[in-house]
């Protein structure tokens, strides 16, 4: 990426001021002085944020913000009266969450965690830190997460990106769909058009959804009301298209997903969205560009790695398929996906060899290890196992016992011999 006038500003006074310490001449306004370069930083962050990051943005924006510094007061004379403390720990707490935001798209984890509780502890008031380091622990610890938003929103009952976050983490991990509700209003109080959080308040609407099909229409009343504001707003289109699905509009939610795509090309739920889509309708060519642009952005995704293996099996490519369900089992051997998907691979996609089939029981067993206590996996693993004492009809044998039969054809296996645990 080239550095734009904006940029080469920015790598100027970082430059500059490394290691010097600022002179202010007598009758400005030092706070004033740091505010603006602080301004000027935060513009940086929203135009790479548009733009891309990469190692020379990362590095020379926090060297701007670490260069930032309160200058001494000066009396009348110009004698030092020191820094304000006040102003300081304001201005500093800003530059440390500034820093934690740079380290955080630049993933540094830690370096983001560490900047974060030191703006913490400089201004406990100051919410925005804390909304960012519950963002940080809410996949692995959704109840910290929580705790740290309900104490921003205790030291300012005004923080508008709290409520947001509030909101979100009731949506996602408690259920509380009322109260996510009204912690989305609260924010749109303070700022009434603002697209994030009218697009959070419709993506309850679509959960909620879900259950009781008439909030889908709710939904999709606030996303037009969006996009009659702010028409360019990626995160609308991929709500939307969800609702769309929901409803049952297949070929809109593809239009407005590809619009989510288009308008951001980083956007890694729009392309898992859209593959997905694409997937369920056999446009296997699409799910493949939209799976391997989503597995670009992250690579240390499982689902994404299913996802183009998915789209590749469906394609004729058995074996670049075959290396990305391997590849998902390398990011999480737990989980009980890839497994299944080798199976059907094995069994259906191979030569209907011997040894093909004995693959196919083996990640089958592999499969029903990790699903039987994952109640999102109920109906596969009922499909798997369902087993037919006698031809019929009424039953229809499943796949573990498909292979069994096959195997049993062959003359490879007794009748008898059925699988321990498929019982």
């Amino acid at each position: 990426m080239k550095h734009t006038g904006a940029m080469l500003m920015i790598l100027a006074m970082a430059a500059c001021a490394r290691g010097v310490e600022p002179v202010t001449p007598p009758g400005d306004d030092p706070e004033a002085d740091a505010r603006r370069r602080i301004a000027d930083g935060n513009a940086e962050v929203a135009r790479l944020d548009e733009v891309g990051w990469d190692a020379d943005s990362c590095e020379a924006l926090d060297a701007h913000y670490a260069a930032i510094r309160l200058p001494n007061r000066r009396s009348a004379s110009g004698h030092s009266l020191g820094p304000d403390p006040r102003a300081a720990r304001r201005l500093g707490a800003s530059v440390a969450y500034m820093r934690g935001l740079v380290a955080e798209r630049c993933g540094d984890v830690e370096g983001a965690r560490e900047r974060y509780r030191q703006a913490m502890q400089q201004q406990p008031e100051l919410c925005l830190p804390q909304v960012a380091l519950a963002a940080e622990v809410e996949p692995r610890d959704p109840e910290q997460a929580r705790r740290l938003v309900e104490n921003a929103l205790d030291a300012n009952p005004r923080c508008r990106e709290a409520y947001i976050a509030l909101g979100r983490l009731q949506r996602l991990h408690y259920g509380q769909r009322e109260e996510a509700v009204k912690n989305l209003r609260r924010a749109l109080a303070i700022e009434a058009d603002d697209p994030r959080t009218l697009v959070e308040l419709a993506q309850v609407y679509w959960d909620w959804g879900q259950e009781e099909p008439a909030r889908l229409t709710l939904a999709a009343v606030i996303c037009r009301q969006v996009q009659l504001a702010s028409p360019d707003y990626a995160p609308l289109y991929n709500t939307w298209g969800l609702v769309d699905i929901s409803r049952g509009d297949l070929a809109a939610a593809s239009a407005k997903l590809a619009r989510a795509r288009e308008l951001d090309p980083a956007y890694f739920e729009a392309h898992m969205n859209f593959g997905q889509l694409t997937l369920s309708q056999r446009a296997y060519e699409d799910a493949e560009t939209a799976f391997r642009a989503a597995r670009a952005l992250r690579p240390e995704s499982y689902d994404a790695a299913i996802g183009l293996g998915v789209a590749l099996r469906g394609l004729g490519r058995a074996e670049a398929a075959e290396a990305l369900y391997q590849a998902a089992i390398e990011l999480d051997e737990t989980r009980p996906e890839a497994y299944f998907d080798l199976a059907v691979l094995y069994q259906e996609h191979r030569s209907g060899s011997v040894a093909d089939l004995k693959r196919a029981e083996a990640m089958l067993r592999s499969f029903v290890r990790r699903a039987k206590d994952r109640a999102s996996h109920e109906d596969t693993l009922r499909t798997v196992l369902r087993w037919c004492g006698s031809p019929s009809r009424r039953c229809r044998p499943g796949r573990a016992q498909n292979v069994h039969d096959t195997l049993v054809a062959l003359g490879e296996r007794a009748e008898g011999d059925r699988p321990d645990w498929t019982l």
